[in-house]
């Protein structure tokens, strides 16, 4: 009978303590839910959720949201790596950028303010950020020019990419000729990677964000409200050199008349004076 008593405290002990740390943890975590991919649909509930969260915000504004949109590589000419292994290290750094963990590692870490209205709203921050992202790239994809081709961009991309990857030599023995190509042609590791994301976005979400486009504006990261291909844009490659001729005696298409021509009156300056060498 002892023995039944003891066992029952014990048992009836560990099940205390098992809800005591429940009752701990419950304030700090929630259930598990499935996380918004880029790719999936947002839909008009799941928006209005997301904002009420930023409503109970200060000044409703998210704190400082982690870039996932890398600059252009700028390699040192003293890496001494080949060519082929900075590409790839370049590639795996630039997933990681959107790694919702490494995200959350460095999103609202301090912030009391988001913690309060990610609890009070019953959603975790692992959702707040994956909403954030696809709402975020949506609002990138609308920013982009008609000319601006997603398949075209990641095509053209991948081919020069994969040249790269067939170069052997260190960076740190190139010329400097050679490191600046390498590096202008290196820039398509950032365009391929920021439009294999915008890529996904689906026209559900573009449509989304455009109708509360007065919303969204003020409370996404400014990085998803401007064309996030441009900064990486090369003005000759993309339009060509201006200024070209058809054939080789172009001059001829070129017409004088007196009549548009820009004729000055202003009275010519007096000849200087010649100085004696003495």
């Amino acid at each position: 009978m002892a023995k039944f008593k003891l066992g029952f405290l014990s048992t009836l002990n560990c099940l205390c303590m098992v809800l005591f740390l429940s009752a701990g943890c419950a304030d700090d975590s929630l259930e598990f839910t499935e996380l918004k991919q880029v790719n999936e649909k947002v839909t008009e509930a799941e928006l209005k959720r997301y904002l009420k969260v930023i409503e109970l915000l200060p000044q409703q504004k998210l704190p400082a949201f982690p870039s996932v949109y890398a600059p252009a590589p700028s390699w040192s000419h003293i890496r001494s790596l080949p060519i082929e292994d900075l590409v790839h290290s370049e590639q795996n750094n630039l997933s990681l950028l959107w790694d919702v963990n490494r995200i959350g590692d460095q999103f609202g870490l301090r912030n009391r303010s988001l913690k309060k209205a990610l609890r009070r709203r019953d959603m975790s921050k692992e959702q707040f950020i994956c909403y954030t992202l696809a709402l975020g790239l949506a609002a990138s994809r609308n920013q982009l020019r008609e000319d601006q081709d997603l398949e075209e961009v990641i095509e053209k991309g991948n081919k020069t990419i994969h040249q790269l990857k067939l170069d052997k030599r260190p960076f740190s023995s190139l010329s400097l000729e050679e490191r600046h190509r390498t590096l202008h042609e290196a820039m398509w590791i950032s365009r391929v990677n920021r439009a294999e994301h915008l890529i996904q976005v689906p026209p559900e979400n573009m449509n989304l964000v455009r109708a509360h486009w007065d919303e969204l504006q003020k409370v996404l990261p400014p990085e998803f409200l401007k064309n996030p291909l441009d900064e990486l844009s090369d003005i000759l490659e993309e339009r060509g050199i201006p200024f070209t001729f058809p054939e080789d005696d172009a001059d001829e298409l070129l017409h004088w008349t007196s009549t548009n021509a820009i004729i000055g009156n202003d009275e010519p300056d007096p000849e200087p004076e010649q100085t004696r060498i003495q």
